[in-house]
């Protein structure tokens, strides 16, 4: 959304604007400090968090950044584990080296990558892409519908579903409300329902009128709820992504329960005698 890619190996990152920072300030992460060149927008995790995002050698330096005294603790664990041995007590020179930098002993490789993205040519096939990196023992290969499929099936699966469950009791327990309110509307114009009976007024147009009055409810219901929405979703701690075909379904959902809450009221309607006018 601002500024520019990574221009070098070390030293940049691209932070989200939910992070706060801006262009040009310098943060320190590990021992090294970092300079926002870009920023992105709604590139957050599942979590909502923002995403920054480093060079690979960079990444790995913040990842496997440890603190001094830690250093310390596994040079000498090192150290001690090596004396421990018969091949340390017969050179002493190959435990004191294993006191020393990670980077000088050559038993010990650098950190692996944890994962590797790939981009295939329009004419490739991905099956015998996938293929050939499955027969290295030490890798799995996932496709874009593999990963999006695992992340559904695990952390976010549990949080779906109860997500599901208040949206299910949420529609229940508005169809109730909607349906009391209805009914006692209802209840309020029984005179005048037998007033329209008694003049000769069909039973469809005396649904109609309560019909119309649930769906007006409905509709004004949903403006509000659109509107809060668009106020309130921004400042929300977590990114909330409200798609055309979300409005659309809720739009179906609020029909539907103005429908059906209007039954509760059309039913009291029709079984009123017009000769409740004359009581009254």
């Amino acid at each position: 959304m601002a500024g520019r890619p990574l221009g070098q190996a070390h030293y940049e990152m691209i932070a989200d604007r939910t992070l706060g920072l801006g262009l040009g300030e310098t943060i320190r992460l590990g021992k090294d400090h970092y300079t926002v060149v870009g920023l992105t927008q709604g590139m957050v995790g599942s979590g909502g968090d923002g995403l920054g995002f480093f060079s690979v050698a960079d990444a790995q330096a913040i990842q496997f950044d440890e603190p001094p005294e830690a250093v310390r603790l596994e040079r000498a664990a090192r150290f001690g584990r090596a004396t421990q041995t018969d091949l340390g007590r017969v050179q002493p020179a190959l435990a004191e080296r294993g006191a020393g930098l990670a980077a000088d002993i050559p038993a010990l490789r650098r950190p692996l990558v944890s994962a590797v993205m790939v981009t295939l040519a329009p004419d490739a096939d991905p099956a015998t892409v996938a293929k050939a990196f499955s027969r290295w023992p030490d890798v799995t290969v996932y496709t874009t519908a593999a990963q999006r499929d695992l992340l559904l099936s695990g952390m976010v699966d549990k949080a779906r579903r109860q997500l599901g469950l208040f949206r299910v009791l949420l529609v229940i327990i508005s169809a109730i409300i909607m349906a009391l309110i209805i009914y006692t509307l209802t209840l309020d114009k029984l005179h005048d329902i037998a007033m329209l009976k008694l003049i000769g007024a069909r039973n469809r147009v005396i649904v109609g009128l309560i019909l119309q009055q649930s769906l007006l409810i409905g509709a004004l219901g949903y403006a509000l709820a659109w509107w809060l929405g668009q106020y309130a979703f921004p400042r929300f701690p977590r990114l909330v992504v409200i798609e055309t075909a979300d409005l659309l379904a809720l739009a179906a959902i609020v029909f539907a329960i103005s429908v059906l809450a209007s039954l509760l009221g059309i039913g009291k309607a029709l079984r009123v005698e017009p000769n409740r006018v004359l009581a009254a």
